[in-house]
């Protein structure tokens, strides 16, 4: 009777038991990476992949219909252009002086680009052509990339001592140029607010953190791994991450839930995480 009751409370245990996996219908939309020589967009759905030619990807309007892009000719200084997302065709070329940095607005009418020869971020509306330029604190680079909060109230951003040059400071500013703030230092790239603005997250040397926007709770997430992506529900992040390869280390791109069982996907392997637009085509 004992070796009955055994054997079903097994069966119940491994029929009941979780899946570690995190669902592929967690992870929608699609995905710019990159490996050693190309950058590709891969749909997460069906598996297909195609190159991106003359144009390099940087970020995905919110709604998934336009890309950011840095031009490929290294004669050209690296300008921005807005481009049609399923097309490639160029909507709006921007005249940046510098490529450090762009971000959507919340609701994609604008861009938001650093512009480190000037210490400034420039906010530039699609339709109008209008800018507003806002002025950063002099005597720093500004060249570690550029979020827009949710609310589109402020930006966060990278500064860095330009002495000191491997101390970088994580940094925000109201989208109207006031109450600037540094919340962090270290060797920091890649900040992306989370959708629902109460957390940013961020990598430190070859970890990612998250931290509170008012500078608090600062906490390492994960080891070895890079350029935060968050999903639009702010569940899930997907991201670079470093593993070991016969005698160095290779790139992989994976997905996990923040909370929970911080359940986990492995989205490709031998690419880097560009950018992440997780909505449905």
């Amino acid at each position: 009777m004992k070796k009955v009751i055994f054997i079903l409370i097994a069966l119940f245990f491994f029929t009941c038991k979780r899946n570690d996996e995190l669902p592929l219908s967690d992870v929608p939309g699609r995905i710019a990476m990159r490996d050693n020589f190309s950058d590709f967009q891969l749909s997460l759905r069906d598996g297909s992949y195609s190159k991106f030619t003359n144009i390099v990807p940087y970020r995905w309007s919110h709604d998934g219909s336009k890309l950011a892009t840095v031009s490929s000719n290294w004669n050209a200084s690296g300008f921005y252009s807005i481009v049609d997302a399923a097309t490639l065709t160029e909507i709006v070329r921007l005249n940046n002086r510098a490529d450090a940095g762009i971000c959507w607005s919340p609701n994609d009418s604008e861009v938001a680009y650093m512009e480190s020869m000037d210490s400034s971020i420039v906010r530039f509306h699609l339709q109008t052509k209008q800018k507003q330029v806002i002025h950063l604190p002099a005597g720093y680079q500004y060249s570690g990339d550029i979020d827009w909060s949710p609310d589109g109230k402020n930006f966060v951003f990278i500064q860095n001592d330009q002495v000191y040059s491997t101390l970088y400071f994580l940094c925000t500013i109201g989208a109207d140029g006031s109450n600037f703030k540094i919340l962090s230092e270290g060797f920091l790239q890649n900040p992306r607010w989370s959708p629902d603005g109460k957390t940013i997250a961020f990598n430190d040397n070859t970890a990612i953190f998250l931290i509170n926007p008012d500078g608090s709770n600062k906490r390492k997430w994960i080891d070895d791994a890079e350029n935060p992506c968050w999903s639009t529900d702010g569940a899930i992040l997907m991201y670079t991450v470093f593993e070991d390869f016969n005698w160095g280390y290779k790139s992989v791109i994976r997905a996990r839930e923040i909370g929970g069982d911080q359940r986990e996907r492995l989205i490709y392997d031998g690419c880097g995480l560009i950018d992440w637009c997780p909505v449905e085509d």
